[in-house]
This record gives C-alpha cells, sequence and structure tokens, in this order.
C-alpha cells in the first residue's frame, strides 16, 4: 500500500468509516512499515493509557447505543476491532505525523500550588477553576475531534457547549466525557477515590469496564484499590463548588479527609495521633476567611480531641 492509500485508509478510519477488512490492510501496513522505525512507540505510559480507554470508551458507546433487533454484536468481532485500533492508533505518533507532516501538539501545564486556588480559560473559552496543589495539562489550541485535558487534583470546569467537538478529562484510569456543562472532578493523587459531581448538564463517566451516565446531583465515585465505580444523588452537588471561593464544606466526611483537604488549602502539615478519632465522621462548614487554628479548634471540639501546635505541624490526638 503506498502513501496515498495510508492516508485515505487513516482518514477513513479517523471519521469511523473503516470496514473490519480495511482495518485488516491498516493494521498489517502499520506491521510493515513501523517496525525498526525509532518514533515507532507511545511517547508515555499516559498515552498509551488514554489511547485504550478511548478504545474501551468508543466500544462501549456501540454497545449501549440503540440497535434495531437484527442487529447482533458478537464479542469475538469486538475484541478483534479493539486490538486492531489499538494497533491503529500509533499512526498518531508515527504514520500520521510521518506521512502528513505535521508537527507534534503543544500543550501548556499549570500548577496551582498549595494555598492557593486559580481560575484559567481554556483555548475553547470554557472555565476551570483549580484549587490547592492541583495541575491540569491541554493543549494550546483544540484541533483535533475532541477536547481533551489531563487532571491531578481538583478542579471545577465549566464547559462551553460543542457537539461537534467531546470534551474529555483523563484522570488516572478515569475518563470523563462532556458536550458542555458544569461539574467538578476530584482526583488528588493521595486520595483512594476519584470523584465526578455534575451540578448542570449530562457527563459520562469510564473507568476500565465500567461506565455511568450523570445528570445533576448525582456523582460517580471511583475506588482506586479495588477498581469500582459508584454512582449515587446527593441532595445539592452545587455545594462541591463552594471551595471555588474560598469556602470549606464537608458533609459526611471522616476527620482524616478532612484533614487532607485543609493541608492542601492551608500548605500546612496535620497529624492525627489517634485512629479512632481519624475515622470518625463530621459535617461543617467554614467560611473563606477562616482561620486554620479556628477550624482545627472546632473539629477538635466535635470529635473530643486536642491538638497542639509545633511549628508548621498540628498534631491531634
Amino acid at each position: 500500500m503506498d502513501k496515498e492509500q495510508a492516508l485515505k485508509l487513516i482518514t477513513k478510519y479517523k471519521k469511523g468509516l473503516c470496514s473490519e477488512e480495511e482495518m485488516e490492510i491498516l493494521n498489517q501496513w502499520i506491521d510493515e512499515q513501523g517496525h525498526g522505525q525509532p518514533n515507532y512507540q507511545f511517547q508515555n505510559d499516559e498515552q498509551e493509557n488514554r489511547l485504550k480507554e478511548d478504545i474501551r470508551f468508543q466500544i462501549k458507546s456501540s454497545l449501549f447505543a440503540k440497535k434495531k433487533k437484527s442487529d447482533h454484536i458478537h464479542l469475538q468481532s469486538i475484541l478483534k476491532i479493539a486490538a486492531m485500533l489499538l494497533l491503529v492508533s500509533a499512526i498518531g505518533i508515527w504514520g500520521w505525523n510521518k506521512y502528513s507532516g505535521k508537527q507534534p501538539e503543544q500543550y501548556s501545564s499549570i500548577y496551582n500550588p498549595a494555598g492557593q486556588l486559580k481560575t484559567i480559560t481554556l483555548p475553547d473559552g470554557s472555565r476551570v477553576f483549580l484549587n490547592a496543589a492541583t495541575r491540569i495539562s491541554f493543549p494550546s489550541k483544540f484541533n483535533t475531534a475532541t477536547r481533551e485535558v489531563t487532571l491531578i487534583g481538583e478542579a471545577y470546569f465549566e464547559v462551553v457547549h460543542n457537539p461537534e467537538k467531546p470534551f474529555l478529562i483523563y484522570t488516572g484510569k478515569v475518563k470523563t466525557q462532556v458536550l458542555g456543562t458544569s461539574f467538578n472532578v476530584k482526583a488528588y493523587a493521595n486520595e483512594p477515590k476519584i470523584m465526578v459531581a455534575v451540578t448542570s448538564g449530562k457527563v459520562g463517566v469510564v473507568a476500565g469496564k465500567s461506565s455511568a451516565l450523570l445528570i445533576p446531583n448525582q456523582t460517580a465515585d471511583y475506588y482506586i484499590k479495588d477498581g469500582k465505580l459508584l454512582k449515587s444523588t446527593i441532595t445539592n452537588a452545587s455545594t462541591l463548588k463552594a471551595w471555588t471561593n474560598g469556602t470549606l464544606i464537608f458533609r459526611d466526611q471522616t476527620l482524616n479527609e478532612i484533614t487532607r483537604t485543609l493541608i492542601r488549602r492551608y500548605n500546612t502539615n496535620i497529624i492525627i495521633q489517634n485512629n479512632r478519632i481519624a475515622e470518625s465522621i463530621l459535617n461543617a462548614h467554614f467560611d473563606k476567611n477562616e482561620s486554620l487554628e479556628n477550624v482545627i479548634s472546632v473539629l477538635c471540639t466535635y470529635v473530643g480531641a486536642r491538638y497542639k501546635h509545633e511549628g508548621t505541624t498540628y498534631l491531634i490526638r
């Protein structure tokens, strides 16, 4: 297959119009042309995982799409196509760039340190509120068929509606997809779960083989340790946006969970020296100008604990 034919098939694949036979041809072409090339590889693990999650999402979407009774989906066929898609995806790294002459996309990475809040505007006009100790990465321009960002930490998104370009957020093993809506994503590296909560619109969440469609006042919690994705309903998801203006609202959270938030928010260190106290469930509300000293004092009163301030560390016992 020559360059022109390859580009034709690649373009067809990107539009989702390739038949199984054409995918096999493309697969063979990659094997023949790609092996032995120094750039025939994923640039990093994150890129490979992102491509794999894309494939899972596309296949899952086709499974859940409305179909006529006469339609049949064979698992073996789906798995075969998935394997091919993974190989074809490598074109975006090697074949597509080489044959189309396109330059690698330029990315921006913004880190908001502990103790601060930041608001940024993405290339499409979407607004993102970054919580403390949060990093977001995104292309300088959304030139592809999707708008993709990678997040570590917590952010509240107000996404500009664009049905032609889905908005995708990658947070570890969780992928969140929207067309235009408002929602909160919490995905800190030291937290046991990744949480997505919706305040307006609809949000699709995919984690491995599990998925959930969320509407306002619904959340999806992905538990990293056991790989479970649980969907639930809360009274008012808008309270999860409170942190964007400095307000702290805790609902049915353990003291241990609360202190992790305080550590990031106030850029300090807090150590709980009593496991029983650490697992106490609390509800609390603190205004944005509340001092850390007062917050800890109130929390300790709730659980019957004492605290001591040593340098930059608070000891709760």
